[in-house]
């Protein structure tokens, strides 16, 4: 038996804020808890969804293309031409910041709550909070 495949999504759903405190919100769809205040929040957002269930998605054995057919991320997939099996993972989205010493953008993953961050070309740190 073969090492399972990981395959990135091409949708992720949009990026919220808390109504209650206006941090942002862990990524996702459905109810989700602020990390910040701990309310609960219900996230929907039909083009996501509607996207994410028509996902074309070719399998990386063969490259037959495959329709997930769920809004669900992770899933477990099998391809139908030549019985592989591999994970279509939820896309990771990144944000650009830029740095108050020198500019240069640096591209991280939005998180929750305040960060302190160092550049790495000025090595000034700095705040970010999301």
């Amino acid at each position: 038996m073969s090492d399972i495949s990981y395959v990135e999504s091409k949708h992720a759903p949009p990026l919220a804020e808390c109504p209650n405190c206006n941090h942002m919100l862990p990524q996702g769809l459905g109810e989700v808890t602020c990390e910040i205040c701990s309310a609960v929040c219900r996230i929907t957002h039909q083009p996501t969804t509607d996207s994410l269930i028509s996902e074309s998605i070719p399998c990386p054995s063969c490259n037959t293309v495959l329709v997930a057919g769920t809004a669900e991320r992770p899933v477990n997939m099998t391809c139908s031409a030549c019985s592989s099996s591999f994970m279509l993972t939820q896309k990771i989205i990144k944000v650009e910041i830029e740095c108050p010493s020198c500019e240069r953008q640096l591209r991280i993953r939005p998180r929750p709550g305040t960060r302190e961050l160092d550049c790495p070309a000025c090595e000034t740190s700095f705040n970010v909070t999301f």
